[in-house]
């Protein structure tokens, strides 16, 4: 009975993938601002994220979200996840927004020794107002002592995604960096090419409390004025904490 109720988890799951690139900043596994990584959360492992974003005008609204591994495989890997973004009190949004995210692909040394992921993001569900369907791919390589290099591509809806002249700049690039662990604390930078609602560079520090349990605090700089409401910075604490949806093995 508990095989047959896992078995309609993974085929949900495996189903809701698939169906999000018709859907389709919700957040996929990230560095900083950006999901320029090729992490995945690991096969029905849960992720809660709770981030926040103050700017020097207002606050943008709360994300609440949570992203859960879908494949069993070591090669292959694949998450998805969902967002609510919730009205801060202070900010420009004033109702909750509702975004699902989802990628697949392998971890570096998985089948290559670089990793690569391909996915959709902020794909909301009001046509030409939430639906950013923002697609993306990315490779990244890790090399020891240095730290971690990603690149990446990414298109969405040009309606949206707009310059400060109201004309679609809806293609892109994203680079992102992330330090080798020191102590408790590792250093995170990402940019998101562009003059659009989602261009910005951003830095910041993880902090572990314990394995599973990171804050991430540290500023964004938007790269145009169509950032969401207008701001020349905003600064974000994101708390994230992962858990085991399914009992784990017990080690022999």
């Amino acid at each position: 009975m508990i095989k047959d109720a896992v078995k309609k988890m993974i085929l949900f799951f495996v189903m809701a993938l698939a169906l999000t690139g018709s859907l389709l900043m919700a957040t996929p596994s990230s560095v900083y601002w950006t999901p320029c990584t090729t992490y995945f959360q690991p096969f029905m492992k849960g992720h809660i994220g709770y981030d926040t974003y103050v700017r020097d005008i207002n606050m943008l609204p709360v994300d609440y979200g949570f992203t859960v591994g879908v494949l069993p495989f070591k090669e292959v890997q694949a998450e998805v996840g969902y967002d609510a973004l919730l009205p801060s009190g202070l900010g420009v949004s004033t109702k909750t927004e509702h975004y699902v995210n989802a990628k697949i692909g392998w971890s570096e040394n998985a089948l290559m020794p670089v990793g690569f992921a391909a996915g959709i993001f902020n794909a909301g569900f009001v046509k030409d107002v939430t639906d950013y369907n923002i697609l993306y791919a990315v490779i990244q390589r890790t090399f020891d002592n240095i730290g971690t290099f990603a690149v990446g591509g990414y298109t969405g809806n040009k309606k949206l995604l707009v310059n400060e002249s109201g004309n679609p700049d809806n293609n892109g690039y994203m680079l992102a960096y992330t330090s080798p662990q020191f102590s408790k604390f590792i250093v995170a930078v990402d940019y998101f090419s562009g003059k659009n609602t989602m261009s910005a560079v951003g830095g910041g520090v993880y902090i572990y409390f314990a394995d599973n349990v990171t804050l991430l605090t540290g500023p964004v700089f938007p790269l145009a004025k169509t950032f969401v409401g207008g701001s020349n910075m905003t600064w974000t604490v994101q708390l994230d904490i992962d858990f085991d949806i399914l009992p784990q093995p017990a080690a022999k």
